[in-house]
């Protein structure tokens, strides 16, 4: 189960806040700072399953301190991030967003808002960690290509018919047929346009390592 992981300094808003949202049925960590959210953190099995709940204007670490800290350790993608504002930090939380937080309530804010908000962030989160297990299943396929192939499934990607990959890589076009038929059966497509697929999502997501040494 997804948690909401609460970080606010002020000991009766955080203990309200846990309250309301156990109420409403959420699982949720409350924590004093942002050093102490990120130690809880660090003790957890990866991948993370949950959304960030940041109270901007904290000690030591404010909440868009405590999101770049964050992205540091790989949660940008997977984990949403909503902050709780004044008016006053609109800018900060502006730039915040702009670094990938889904989104802010400003104070006061509603009950209702703050739960709606939640839901959809958690289902968002859902969705992420879902495309994420999908991306890395992709990154482990590539990974049991050859280089050669490799090289022909980016190639493919790009849009290069047979004969032009082979003038590209100085190989029969025999060959890039071959190493093409290697490159569909491993990453279990059926069309240059699902590589291209394949490709671009491993490539937006840092994944587009080192295929595995020729043998």
């Amino acid at each position: 189960m997804s948690t909401v992981f609460l970080c606010d300094d002020d000991p009766g808003v955080r203990g309200a806040l846990a309250f309301l949202l156990r109420q409403h049925g959420f699982q949720v960590q409350a924590h004093a700072s942002g050093p102490e959210l990120l130690a809880a953190i660090d003790t957890l099995a990866a991948p993370v399953r949950g959304v960030f709940l940041l109270d901007v204007r904290m000690e030591p670490m404010s909440g868009p301190e405590l999101h770049e800290q964050l992205i540091a350790r790989g949660l940008k993608e997977r984990n949403p991030v909503i902050f709780l504002s004044g008016h006053a930090d609109v800018p900060l939380v502006v730039a915040a967003m702009r670094r990938g937080a889904v989104t802010f309530l400003e104070k006061p804010y509603a009950d209702e808002a703050l739960v709606a908000q939640l839901h959809e962030a958690l289902a968002r989160e859902a969705d992420w960690q879902a495309e994420g297990r999908r991306a890395d299943f992709l990154a482990g396929l590539w990974q049991d290509l050859t280089p050669q192939q490799a090289r022909v499934a980016t190639l493919v990607a790009e849009g290069d018919a047979n004969k032009t990959i082979a003038r590209k890589l100085a190989i029969s076009e025999r060959m890039v047929e071959v190493h093409r038929a290697r490159v569909f059966e491993r990453l279990g497509v059926d069309s240059a346009a699902a590589v291209a697929t394949t490709v671009e999502k491993l490539r937006s997501r840092g994944l587009l390592g080192q295929a595995a040494p020729a043998s």
